[in-house]
């Protein structure tokens, strides 16, 4: 019995650790993984127990994948923390450096070990663990070009490209939509670095901001790479689905990115976004019944 109870508060631990890590990532991997988990089970006659089954494996590799990213950021970014995210686990006393390490040693090999064991998805976990290593092992993925247009591009194309395979084999239209999609975060993106600048100023991270000025990079996003991005989603049809309403959303992001309102009004302005790619993948969904 008491066994029992040790090991149920290790879990709990552990999750409470897992959650302080991953929580402000969960709208940019779990939620719109399990999004685009609808329509690939809509697009197959799997039977239900699975479809029930590959979407926990889906739950699984999500979790992997959020954690090992997190954790390898915040081992890296301690000192940027310090400053812009004092309440996470490291700066805050709740772990340990090391602790933190034996962690992502252990994810790591986990992750590495779900693509060996699930072939269908092993190109998508090798390039998500190449792009972790390029945004915090290189001077390039600390650039805003490195770590915007292509880790958030490459990460996002693993995430939703790995998560349809897991439910449902993949059609080439739909590979399309999972292309533009990456390509769309990886270019709005650069809201979420207006709200660090500071933080990434002391580090030495080259990020739009840091590169080009407060107000430049501000202008940069809200009339050159929000648009951009936008139109990506055009050319392949997605934003047919609500155009009105999608082109509201992202004029009211341009409109709030010009705002010089103080990080916290900049942090919401990067949820909305995020929120704004959880209704993008949710477009995907809706384009498989028309």
């Amino acid at each position: 019995m008491a066994t029992w109870k040790t090991s149920g508060a290790l879990i709990v631990h552990e999750f409470s650790i897992f959650f302080a890590f991953s929580w402000r990532d969960w709208s940019t991997t779990l939620v719109p993984g399990s999004i685009l988990a609808v329509a690939a089970a809509r697009s197959t006659t799997i039977p239900l127990p699975a479809t029930i089954f590959n979407y926990v494996r889906l739950v699984i590799w999500l979790t992997h994948y959020v954690y090992l990213v997190d954790l390898s950021n915040q081992i890296t970014g301690v000192e940027e923390d310090r400053i812009n995210k004092p309440d996470r686990p490291i700066p805050s006393g709740k772990v340990t450096l090391d602790g933190a390490k034996v962690r992502l040693a252990v994810v790591a090999w986990a992750f590495a070990m779900m693509g060996v064991s699930f072939p269908d998805i092993l190109h998508e976990t090798i390039c998500w663990v190449l792009t972790v290593a390029f945004l915090n092992l290189t001077s390039a993925g600390n650039h805003w070009v490195g770590k915007n247009l292509v880790g958030m591009t490459t990460g996002t194309w693993a995430l939703l490209r790995g998560a349809w395979k897991i439910m449902a084999p993949i059609a080439p239209s739909t590979e399309h939509y999972i292309l533009a999609i990456a390509l769309w975060l990886g270019m709005c993106m650069q809201i979420q670095d207006v709200r660090d600048t500071k933080g990434d100023a002391a580090v030495g991270r080259r990020t739009l901001p840091v590169a080009f000025g407060d107000k430049a990079s501000r202008r940069l996003i809200a009339f050159g790479f929000t648009p951009a991005a936008f139109c990506i989603l055009s050319v392949v049809g997605l934003t047919a689905v609500a155009p009105a309403a999608l082109a509201m959303v992202h004029l009211y992001l341009c409109y709030r990115v010009l705002q010089k309102h103080g990080s916290r009004y900049d942090h919401k302005t990067y949820m909305i976004f995020t929120y704004l790619f959880c209704v993008v993948v949710a477009c995907l969904v809706a384009k498989q019944h028309q």
